[in-house]
């Protein structure tokens, strides 16, 4: 923010200065990080998608804190989008991440039904596996 306040202090200003906070950087180094990459991605090539939380959540019943279990269904991937027509799963691991029994089960179902699933492990062979798979077709 220092450097951007000493390029452009009028900008700086306007924009709230200190106060603003600049837009996390795009990365692929972390799930959420290239869960978001896949996203816009899909979004700016004129696809629709979304993340879906399968996990529960902690909520408070008649006084007590609970864990609630999600109503997705076990194993289903971390995009669900829809490019050309075409429904698009896409689960993303980054890292030592591996795909549980549940997710594989989930990828059979998937493409049994007709539709597209990828695994994503980095950006760049994302785009790849999008460009030949998808967007050239």
């Amino acid at each position: 923010m220092a450097d951007l306040a000493e390029r452009s202090p009028g900008f700086f200003e306007a924009s709230g200065g200190y106060k603003s906070s600049l837009a996390p950087t795009y990365t692929d180094q972390t799930a959420n990080g290239l869960a978001r990459c896949i996203i816009d991605w899909i979004i700016l090539h004129g696809g629709d998608a979304q993340r879906v939380n399968t996990t529960g959540m902690m909520r408070k019943i008649k006084g007590e804190m609970k864990w609630t279990i999600s109503g997705s269904r076990r194993g289903s991937a971390d995009i669900h989008a829809i490019v050309n027509g075409r429904a698009l799963s896409v689960e993303v691991k980054v890292g030592k991440d591996r795909m549980s029994t549940f997710q594989r089960e989930e990828q059979a179902r998937v493409e049994r039904a007709g539709g597209l699933y990828y695994v994503a492990t980095s950006m760049p062979d994302f785009i790849e596996w999008f460009t030949l798979n998808i967007k050239n077709r």
